[in-house]
């Protein structure tokens, strides 16, 4: 496997290899910045998934620490190291009793990544894994610190998917695992990573997406004043988008079909604009499954608004 050095350059060399540009240009509705942007990454699905699965190298080592034990359900926090030195953190809770259960891998946003565990109430009888994000840096979008910031997000990305992949395969390998029963659900901002990885291994049964969308530029020009950017949201946007392109969940959500794709957005959605959730959902084959609610953005303090979209996730994929 390379190098973390290599790996970064390497994703440079992969995606300079550009579309022819008659192609890039043949559409007369493309903006120009847009197709400069097809111009400069390419845009082959299949270019990104050996890339990914190139840089997965071999089986990692997990490493588990039992941080609870309740009546229904173990939690355990994990530490996959890949072989190239490489690593992910996390946090999976399993139920405590005997057999093969229903399992998720969670992708959620970079701030709450395995808290996610603690937010879930319920469902246990099935097993849960959310990570961290390996995030250097601070997260600062104030002035030129927006472009460093939005630089660091490409590596971070580019080392997640791959170890993602990993955690899917250590999953398949337990025996407390229903290999015909793994999901992805991914959160947010984790939907960034959560799409590639659900489309890349096919044995994921349903991928869920909640409250998360595609069209990476039109995402992140949306959330700069939020991030406190005091740069142009739309230079920010298209540079984001031109850095964070392998990662976009368009690229990957038409490769999902014939499995199942959930999508649950809110109507009052600040971070991803309703046209951000149509984008996503128009790009995706069937089958697929679009739900609309009322509400805003969730966050990891408001446990009643969680415990509704857990609830609807769990109706969505298990019926109950």
């Amino acid at each position: 496997m390379a190098s973390y050095a290599n790996l970064v350059s390497g994703f440079g060399t992969l995606y300079i290899v550009p579309r022819s540009p008659k192609s890039a240009h043949s559409d007369p509705e493309t903006p120009p910045m847009t197709a400069v942007q097809s111009i400069v990454i390419g845009q082959s699905y299949e270019r990104c998934r050996k890339y990914f699965l190139a840089h997965k190298g071999s089986t990692p080592d997990m490493h588990l620490t039992l941080v609870a034990s309740g009546g229904h359900t173990k939690t355990y926090d994990f530490r996959l190291t890949a072989s190239a030195g490489d690593c992910m953190t996390g946090r999976i809770r399993v139920p405590a009793g005997g057999g093969r259960y229903r399992t998720a891998l969670l992708t959620v946003g970079i701030e709450t990544g395995r808290e996610a565990i603690g937010l879930i109430q319920g469902q246990e009888d099935v097993v849960f894994m959310a990570v961290d994000y390996p995030f250097e840096g601070s997260w600062d979008f104030s002035g030129l610190a927006a472009f460093r910031t939005l630089a660091r997000l490409r590596p971070m990305a580019a080392r997640t998917v791959p170890l993602l992949l990993h955690c899917l395969d250590w999953l398949f390998q337990q025996p407390f695992v229903d290999p015909a029963e793994v999901n992805v659900i991914a959160v947010s901002f984790g939907s960034f990573t959560g799409i590639p990885v659900a489309v890349i291994d096919e044995r994921v049964k349903q991928l869920a997406v909640v409250q998360g969308g595609g069209g990476i530029s039109t995402i992140i020009a949306h959330n700069m004043k939020r991030w406190g950017a005091t740069f142009s949201n739309a230079v920010s946007g298209w540079l984001g988008g031109v850095l964070l392109a392998p990662f976009a969940p368009t690229r990957y959500i038409a490769h999902l079909s014939p499995r199942r794709l959930v999508m649950i957005n809110g109507e009052g959605d600040a971070f991803f604009p309703q046209a951000s959730a149509e984008a996503l959902y128009g790009a995706a084959g069937e089958p697929k499954e679009i739900v609309w609610h009322r509400t805003a953005h969730v966050m990891p303090e408001e446990q009643q608004l969680v415990n509704e979209l857990v609830r609807e996730v769990a109706l969505r994929l298990y019926g109950g």
